[in-house]
């Protein structure tokens, strides 16, 4: 079989297409098999297009990247070359992590994604740009899933909304990218110059002094080289603090896509007041938007904590 929408030769055996999420057509195989609707049961909807007119099927043309899933559906999954880094990397340290689960609204997902969307122009919420994104996780299969992401300053917020079979699915999840601090920049400087600059002005001590013929050396070459050779144990230490540190480094890389993370420091007050308006506006947004669609905000009840969580450097 091929997708007629993004023409990919062996779409899955899924409902779905495993590349673009598109709704296949039933098979020869599937469609000789019993139907589990009742006789009297309507046939499903064709999905709608943002206009609110049913979409009609585009022609088959070349492979596409993969787009968002199929609508009201969560991710549509295919295959893909390995990637080390998740949906969110690059946004910084994963903060709260919150979910609701509505019974038997699932059909109102889209409206609601609609309504937010909508609200969320009206808030204005400062310094912030919304963005509708597809995410992808990728590794031996890909996920791919709408997502709102709101980002204020240093803060982001990503807000999914879903069908999940007859349920609607409400996630919302907060990142914070802490700033460089100054104060640990210069000392990963002042320990890269040292171990730098340490071997040679060893060297250049041990060539300079003079010794007698009794095995003696002035006063003040000796004084020199003892204050050098007190500072081997610092040198050592200070070596193998610069190999935690690109150790680190280099582990925030393939996990987070932070290079700079060791130089980064935790929230403060400032920056905790942001993340917690940020999340807080996010939230109430979607209650909001559950009145447009004809949800009651009591089926989502308000989640306990903000903020993000302690870091140890």
């Amino acid at each position: 079989m091929v997708c007629p929408k993004c023409g990919v030769p062996d779409p899955g055996p899924g409902p779905f297409c495993m590349s673009c999420g598109f709704k296949l057509p039933a098979s020869p195989v599937t469609a000789a098999l019993p139907s589990i609707r009742p006789p009297s049961a309507p046939a499903p909807a064709a999905p709608l297009s943002p206009s609110g007119q049913a979409a009609s099927a585009p022609a088959a043309g070349p492979a596409q990247p993969i787009a968002s899933p199929a609508v009201g559906q969560m991710g549509s999954t295919g295959t893909v070359p390995v990637s080390i880094w998740g949906p969110f990397a690059g946004y910084g340290t994963r903060g709260r992590h919150v979910s609701w689960l509505i019974n038997d609204q699932g059909e109102l997902a889209d409206a609601l994604r609609d309504a937010a969307t909508a609200r969320f122009e009206r808030r204005e919420i400062p310094r912030a740009t919304i963005q509708r994104v597809t995410l992808l996780r990728q590794g031996i299969l890909v996920d791919s899933r709408p997502y709102f992401l709101i980002r204020s300053g240093l803060a982001t917020a990503g807000l999914y909304i879903a069908r999940f079979g007859q349920d609607l699915y409400v996630s919302q999840v907060t990142y914070f990218k802490g700033p460089i601090s100054n104060v640990r920049v210069l000392l990963v400087v002042a320990m890269v110059l040292f171990a730098l600059i340490y071997p040679a002005v060893l060297n250049d001590s041990a060539n300079q002094i003079g010794f007698n013929l009794f095995g003696g050396m002035s006063g003040s070459m000796g004084g020199l080289l003892a204050l050098v050779c007190c500072l081997g144990p610092i040198y050592l230490l200070d070596y193998l603090a610069l190999g935690l540190l690109a150790l680190f480094s280099a582990y925030k890389w393939l996990t987070e896509k932070d290079l700079l993370a060791a130089l980064r420091v935790p929230p403060n007050e400032f920056d905790t007041d942001d993340i917690v308006a940020l999340e807080k506006s996010v939230e109430q947004t979607v209650r909001e938007s559950l009145d447009v669609v004809g949800i009651e905000q009591r089926l989502m009840p308000q989640a306990a904590e903000y903020g993000l969580r302690r870091r140890l450097i």
